[in-house]
């Protein structure tokens, strides 16, 4: 007996050998090998969609995932899912949510095939879900204004390490893990920290009211503020919270076949300079407007740029007042001709490349041509609302200027949310744009009156504004 037992080990283990190596390479027909016969095993996950023509995949409508800017689909998630489906020859089929939970349990109810948003790798997750290599790395951090760009008026102390928190109040977004580690955080450090937990506003929403200096802090995910950080000053995230943590997407557990397509496209490809500049182009870019006032009020004696004669041409030709013209082309480019957006945007007017060629922009860094297209565009744009007599002229303009920044279609999503909610829909400023403004809160981009989802609503609220307000000092300095 003896002898028999080490002999059976043997066997058991080179059975058991053979049966791993077997396994460890499936097939891209959705098979594995064993014992050297093909066998068919239950995932169908890749094959399924390849037959469907289509990939559904679950992204957040925030700033990462997918989101419109000035008519154009965008997103980190969505942009790397387009590619990949285009290098597979599918089609994608989009499906918006705003958090987790939800994309997890549709995930679950077989509503989509991946889960193409920031998901963190943990434990618990890893029980339903397999995810794929890395698409990033996060941490939570602090968020609080820039330490040099504070206004001499705002005494707010700013927060080097995190036992300063102490007695300070603390935003977090309801329904996240950031509450769950202040309080761990302030076991540790032997703090108090009082936590307030917002049920209404997003994370990006919640940035914007600490830029605004409603708020003084706020905790929010590393990459959430580095995309906010494009387009919302003065904000500071350098004080980290949390180790970095793996970023990847999910899909539910036995789809295998199609991970592996996925990992064996993603991991080249995130090595290459297409992936560096898309990560870049949401994450690493800065929006330089740190101008002060006197950089964009002339001085007194009739001239505001060196385009002058073509904006008067063509402001002309719209109907417009040149000095308003003006402000466009400043809040814009600054009167740059060669100025570029981190969404492609190019020129004095900054006109996308879709927009252009529909105007017949062949170069937009030719400042006549750009001023003449950007024009038409507006005039095109007041059109859309001059219909309506109820819109006065004025109210028309603005809701052309809102257009020209973030879109028609969401423009028009915040009258009808205006509507709904009983404020005057032909008025823009403490009317429409209060709702456009909304549009960036899942309770009102998820309202079925809303046809084009999550919005920067910031952005436009803004932009009419220092438009407007660039126009009154433009009018107080030159003659009609």
């Amino acid at each position: 007996m003896s002898k028999a037992i080490p002999k059976l080990q043997i066997l058991l283990f080179f059975s058991f050998s053979t049966f791993l190596f077997s396994c460890s390479n499936p097939n891209k027909d959705d098979t594995i090998e064993i014992n050297e016969n093909k066998v068919e095993i239950i995932d169908t996950s890749y094959s399924t969609v390849v037959n469907n023509g289509k990939i559904r995949v679950l992204t957040h409508n925030n700033s990462t995932g997918y989101f419109v800017y000035k008519g154009q689909p965008m997103g980190f998630h969505y942009d790397l899912m387009n590619i990949f489906a285009k290098e597979k020859g599918l089609e994608v089929e989009l499906i918006l949510v705003y958090d987790v939970p939800t994309a997890l349990n549709k995930m679950k109810n077989g509503e989509a095939d991946i889960a193409a948003f920031d998901v963190t790798q943990t434990s618990d997750r890893a029980r339903d879900f397999l995810f794929s290599q890395p698409v990033g790395y996060n941490k939570q951090v602090l968020v609080q204004r820039y330490r040099y760009g504070r206004k001499k008026s705002d005494k707010t102390e700013f927060i080097d390490r995190f036992i300063d928190l102490d007695g300070k109040d603390v935003y977090v977004q309801k329904g996240t893990v950031f509450k769950q580690h202040l309080e761990y955080l302030e076991k540790a450090s032997a703090t108090n920290i009082n936590i307030i937990v917002d049920s209404i506003n997003t994370m990006e929403e919640l940035i914007q009211m600490v830029a605004d200096g409603e708020i003084d802090f706020t905790v929010c995910d590393e990459r959430i503020a580095k995309a906010n950080s494009s387009f919302v000053f003065g904000i500071d995230y350098t004080l980290g919270l949390s180790i970095d943590q793996k970023l990847s997407w999910a899909l539910l557990k036995g789809s295998d076949s199609l991970l592996n397509v996925v990992n064996q496209w993603l991991v080249p490809f995130s090595k290459t300079t297409k992936f560096a500049v898309i990560r870049n182009k949401y994450f690493r870019t800065k929006v330089h407007n740190k101008l002060t006032r006197k950089d964009y009020t002339p001085h007194r004696g009739g001239k505001l740029s060196p385009y002058d004669d073509y904006i008067k041409m063509y402001a002309e030709k719209i109907n417009w007042d040149w000095r308003l013209l003006t402000a466009v082309v400043f809040q814009e480019s600054r009167f740059n001709p060669q100025a570029g957006s981190w969404v492609g945007a190019l020129g004095l007017m900054q006109m996308m490349p879709a927009t252009a060629e529909k105007f017949n922009l062949s170069n937009p860094t030719d400042p006549k041509e750009s001023i003449r297209a950007g024009s038409e565009y507006l005039a095109y744009l007041q059109n859309k609302f001059a219909t309506d007599s109820t819109i006065n002229e004025e109210n028309q303009i603005k809701f052309a200027l809102a257009s020209y920044n973030a879109g028609l279609g969401h423009v028009l999503d915040a009258r009808r949310l205006a509507e709904k909610f009983g404020v005057d829909n032909t008025v823009w400023t403490d009317g429409v744009d209060i709702y456009i403004k909304h549009k960036q809160n899942p309770k009102y981009y998820n309202d079925p009156v809303v046809k084009y989802g999550y919005c920067r609503g910031n952005e436009p609220y803004y932009y009419v504004r220092k438009i407007f307000s660039y126009y009154g000092d433009y009018k107080n300095v030159v003659k009609e």
